[in-house]
């Protein structure tokens, strides 16, 4: 299982460094620290700041929106930007539950889309390794054992057809993964919605917990690979070790926004009087 692990790891980082721009290959430090500074901000305040930061977020994107119109229509840029800034940001304070809702049904699918993955996709990796896909001439999405010739001559796939591949095996070794992808995508995402919708609280406290959880890792990958190189293979060889802190990374940030959001209690008349 951790060979499958690797291999999956070893996918993810070729396709961000086949699609990432040479700048940012250049610069990874520094994203690195940029990407941990905002993770420790979203695991420790994003929800109690997720109604301003939300409405931060979209008055950029209004201010964007703003200058673009301007620009077509020739009108003064910075009146549009406030205009469009002041608008939306606005829009998005005042709609404020149904983006919270947008964000957690996001959230959750990811987070359910992992867990199926490790439980039904990453246990047939190790035999997908085993394979390469035969000519056109036997039938598109065929597999079978490669020989030795074939080993040593088979080019090294990109990542996007190595997860196609993958996902083709692993479809033709359990024909319900398919279909129960789909339902558990729709289910979470629609759970997600809905409790963004009714407990807006609870919902921010997961979603930027997982969100800052995963800008951390990402941060932390990023600077082992470009500082200390032999500790991230090693982590790589031993996936528990890094899991257990992502794991009690993720448990501290809920704890600590769950304290930070609670809400004071309310005296009533009765306590006062008793006081």
């Amino acid at each position: 299982m951790n060979e499958s692990i690797v291999a999956i790891l070893d996918q993810a980082r070729l396709f961000v460094e086949q699609h990432a721009p040479t700048d940012w290959l250049r610069e990874a430090i520094p994203f690195g620290i940029i990407c941990l500074t905002v993770g420790i901000g979203l695991s420790v305040l994003g929800a109690k700041l997720s109604r301003f930061g939300f409405a931060f977020a979209f008055s950029l994107l209004g201010a964007w929106v703003g200058v673009y119109c301007a620009d077509q229509i020739g009108f003064s840029r910075p009146i549009f930007g406030i205009v469009g800034a002041g608008m939306l940001a606005l829009i998005a304070f005042q709609t404020f539950r149904l983006w919270v809702g947008v964000m957690a049904a996001l959230v959750f699918a990811s987070a359910a889309v992992g867990i199926f993955g490790y439980q039904r996709v990453v246990p047939h990796v190790d035999d997908f390794r085993q394979t390469v896909v035969v000519s056109e001439s036997v039938g598109v999405g065929s597999f079978e054992l490669p020989t030795p010739s074939q080993q040593e001559h088979y080019p090294q796939p990109s990542p996007q057809q190595w997860i196609t591949d993958l996902w083709t095996f692993v479809t033709q070794r359990d024909a319900s993964v398919a279909g129960t992808g789909r339902a558990i995508v729709i289910g979470s995402l629609l759970a997600g919605l809905c409790l963004g919708v009714v407990a807006v609280r609870w919902a921010m406290i997961f979603s930027t917990a997982v969100l800052g959880t995963a800008l951390i890792t990402t941060a932390s990958t990023t600077l082992l690979t470009s500082l200390s190189p032999s500790t991230y293979h090693s982590l790589q060889q031993h996936p528990a070790w890094g899991g257990a802190a992502v794991g009690a990374l993720l448990v501290t940030s809920l704890v600590l926004q769950a304290m930070l959001t609670r809400q004071p209690k309310v005296e009533t008349a009765e306590q006062r009087r008793k006081s």
